[in-house]
Formats: C-alpha cells, sequence, structure tokens
C-alpha cells in the first residue's frame, strides 16, 4: 500500500479524521498555541514524550494501558494520528499494526529529519536490549500531511540533524540535487525540495518494499557507524548518520571507488555545518569492544561475522557491499591513524 502524501500549509481540518480516531502527539507541542487548539478537537489523545526512550516494549504497555482506561471505540473506524518526530511515529507507527491486528495509520512528522525519512516508507518498531528496531513492522501510513506551519517553527539545530538525511538522498540518487543543496539551504529552500527528496527516497524503497533483495539496504548509508555513534555517545540520529556518512565516504575513497573531487566536495558539504560533534575524535575514543557489541547486532548482519555496508561510488550513486567486521574495525583504525 502506498502511502497519500498531502502538503498542506497549516494543520489538516480535524473533520477529516474519522470520529473515532485517537490523537498521539508530542508533549513539546502543547507550548504552540495553535497546536493545542487543534489537538482539543480530539475525543480521544495521548500525549508522548520523544526520544529512544519512548520506543520500549515498557512504554508500549503502559500506552496500551491509557488507550483502554480513555475507552476507546474498538471499531473499524478506529484510526491512529500520530503528531511527532522519527520516535513517536516509529512507535505509533508499530501500535497502529498490531493493535486489533491493524488500524488504519496517519502520519504528520513535525521534525525534519521524520519529514524527510522516517515518515517515508513504513518501517517502523521498538528498541530492545539497548539495540534500535529489533521489533517492529512494515506498516505505512494511510496518509501523511505535511504541514509547513509545523516544520517552520523548528528550531535550526533540528534543521541540522536533517542533514544526513538530505545528503544521503542526493549521494545515493541525484548529483544535480547534491548541486542544489551543496550550499547548505534554507528552510524555505528545503520545503521546495521536499517533494523531491521524499520521491527518491521511494524509488529505491519501492524497489524493495520488505527488504528481500537488499536494494532497500542502500538507504543505510551512513547508518553503520552511525547508529554506533548514536548509541555509544547518545547523539541526535541526524547527527550520528552525518559523522557516519563522512566515516563512508573516507572508506570509499581508500578503496578506490570515490575520486577525491566528490570526496571533497561531500566532505566540505559536511565540514561547513560546523558541528560539535568530531568524526576523528569519536573514533579514537571508541574501545574496539564496543563497536563489536552494537555490530554484532545490526539488522544488516548477512552472515555471523559480515554485514552490508554501503560505499559510495560517485555522488549520485551508492554501492552495497558484504564486509567482514574485522574490516570494517581495520579501516577505523586506519583513519585513526590518517585523520
Amino acid at each position: 500500500m502506498k502511502s497519500q502524501i498531502v502538503y498542506s500549509q497549516a494543520l489538516p481540518p480535524t473533520n477529516r479524521f474519522s470520529p473515532d480516531s485517537i490523537l498521539f502527539y508530542d508533549s513539546i507541542l502543547m507550548k504552540k498555541r495553535s497546536f493545542a487548539k487543534w489537538s482539543g478537537s480530539f475525543p480521544y489523545k495521548i500525549a508522548l514524550k520523544s526520544g529512544e526512550g519512548l520506543k520500549t516494549i515498557d512504554s508500549f504497555k503502559q500506552v496500551l494501558n491509557k488507550i483502554s482506561k480513555l475507552k476507546v471505540p474498538k471499531s473499524t473506524q478506529l484510526c491512529f494520528v500520530a503528531v511527532g518526530g522519527g520516535s513517536i511515529g516509529d512507535f505509533v507507527g508499530f501500535l497502529s499494526s498490531v493493535y486489533l491486528r491493524g488500524r488504519p495509520l496517519v502520519l504528520i512528522p513535525s521534525t525534519w529529519l521524520s519529514v524527510v525519512d522516517s515518515a517515508h516508507g513504513g518501517k517502523n518498531g521498538l528498541n530492545f536490549n539497548n539495540t534500535k528496531n529489533q521489533i517492529g513492522s512494515f506498516y505505512p501510513a494511510e496518509k501523511i500531511f505535511i504541514c509547513n506551519d509545523l516544520l517552520m517553527t523548528q528550531p535550526e539545530e533540528r534543521l541540522l540533524e536533517s542533514f544526513g538525511e538530505i545528503i544521503k538522498i542526493a549521494v545515493l540518487s541525484d548529483a544535480k540535487l547534491f548541486g542544489q543543496i551543496e550550499s547548505r539551504p534554507e528552510k524555505n529552500e528545503i520545503l521546495s525540495l521536499l517533494p523531491k527528496l521524499i520521491s527518491l527516497k521511494l524509488k529505491i524503497v519501492n524497489r524493495d518494499v520488505f527488504e528481500k533483495t537488499g536494494h532497500r539496504r542502500l538507504l543505510n548509508l551512513g547508518h553503520t557507524l552511525g547508529h554506533v555513534f548514536e548509541s555509544v555517545y547518545g547523539w541526535p540520529h541526524g547527527i550520528a548518520v552525518l559523522l557516519g556518512l563522512q566515516f563512508a565516504a573516507r572508506w570509499s575513497l581508500h578503496q578506490g571507488l570515490l575520486t577525491q573531487k566528490d570526496f571533497f566536495r561531500i566532505s566540505m558539504f559536511i565540514d561547513s555545518l560546523e558541528l560539535k560533534q568530531n568524526l576523528s575524535a569519536a573514533l579514537n575514543k571508541m574501545i574496539e569492544r564496543q563497536i563489536v557489541n552494537h555490530l554484532t547486532k545490526d539488522k544488516k548482519l548477512t552472515g555471523k561475522d559480515r554485514l552490508d555496508f554501503i560505499f559510495i561510488r560517485k555522488i549520485g550513486r551508492g554501492e552495497r557491499r558484504s564486509v567482514s567486521l574485522s574490516e570494517i574495525l581495520a579501516e577505523v583504525e586506519r583513519q585513526k591513524l590518517e585523520y
């Protein structure tokens, strides 16, 4: 099932939703007067605290109990509406996929990162044993509302966190798009590029919706080491992906896959973002055991000690290769010495 994407200036009128809808929203959004007024029209609603801490089995059980206490109708018209960033979408997406064997899902992403990435593709899930997305399902939203008013009021650091996924899509799929974003576009420019960014991601997703052929794994560019950084240092997902992408670019250059010219374009773009985090410092602080512990739980494992790593052939084309854990560890050590 494909999601219907609706672009709008403001939040959609609540009469567009079933009267049996239950609203799940990031509690921080209540600071916005317009959102507080809009949410008041829903007879059933539950506030959630965003972040990876939400995506746990304990939170799942707590929310199920809240739904029960609200006496939400168990009708065929019951619809789950989720407003928030990636963790909210992941959590509510999983909940809607299993509650009463599945109920319709509507997503309204409120962060730049979620609007360019996690809201699209149907993936959702919970974390388990300190490892991301170990429990989940493929369950695309029936509708995704992209609301300018929600996005334009986001602080600049939320926009910065989206650049990992924005650069990733351009590097994987479209050299011309990379040229458009290379000068670090402002919010209005990103808004105008959203249809292109989303369609490029969905083009990859639709060739391998359920990850059977491996083609969809291209979207893991920057995520192999990125997820390690996220877990070890507690960095925001988007920042961790940016540094993971930089690691992949360095390795691709060393493998002779990526030209010096394209490598410098990617590196200079990431450097221009002036991140507080630094790849070389992060690699030097990590110990081998931390890397191994996280990579051996990686869903991209293709064997006992092998996984798919996404390299960069050139700006506009990625390449999936099977590598061993020892090869990744050796590359970490090489980059410690050379950068």
